[in-house]
């Protein structure tokens, strides 16, 4: 009798065993949701805040250069699109090189389409070994019902919809505006150790 009850007792503990151990599996589901959502909810936080840092701007009549991030009135921007060959280098000691090509388009304040204007047409040294060289050219564009044209040695020519996306406004230049202008701040998920995050809210 008594060793009926020793193994209805060891069956018991097998029993709470393996329903503690399905809690657990249930409980860590339950985290790895959570924590999704919660890198969700901050994703969309911040995209909604750009969001409202660019409804403020167009109020104020301002918007950003694109190519040096400074505000400026929008009045005072004109699109242009800039192209060419730039030189990159990569691996250890910058041992790798070459040239790649670039393209965009940008909304631009006047500094910044002065100094392109005084690039324009300029081209690197020839190199031998890559065959190439860099080069950059600036053009004035203008935007049409059926998409953006840009005077091109004399002709409009029509851009591809995949070099017209306008960057977004940088991040130094974000929180800046953010702050001067007491809109919400940044909030961030910061991991601290296993399964463990932490919200922070820089206020």
């Amino acid at each position: 009798m008594a060793q009926e009850a020793l193994l209805a007792e060891i069956s018991s503990l097998r029993s709470q065993a393996e329903q503690t151990v399905s809690d657990i599996e249930q409980a860590r589901l339950s985290l790895l949701t959570q924590q999704q959502s919660l890198r969700q909810q901050v994703s969309q936080y911040g995209a909604k805040r750009i969001e409202l840092l660019g409804q403020e701007l167009q109020a104020r009549g301002l918007t950003w250069c694109t190519r040096c991030s400074e505000v400026i009135a929008e009045d005072e921007t004109e699109l242009m699109f800039v192209e060419g060959k730039e030189y990159y280098s990569c691996g250890y000691e910058n041992s790798c090189y070459g040239y790649r090509d670039f393209a965009g388009l940008h909304r631009a304040c006047p500094s910044c389409r002065e100094q392109a204007a005084d690039k324009h047409g300029q081209r690197g040294p020839y190199d031998s070994l890559a065959k190439a060289q860099s080069s950059f050219y600036a053009f004035r564009v203008e935007e049409r019902e059926d998409g953006y044209y840009a005077r091109k040695f004399g002709n409009w020519m029509k851009l591809e919809p995949t070099s017209c996306e306008f960057s977004g406004p940088s991040f130094q230049l974000v929180e800046r505006l953010t702050q001067e202008w007491g809109l919400p701040p940044k909030i961030e998920v910061v991991s601290e150790g296993f399964n463990r995050e932490k919200l922070v809210i820089h206020e």
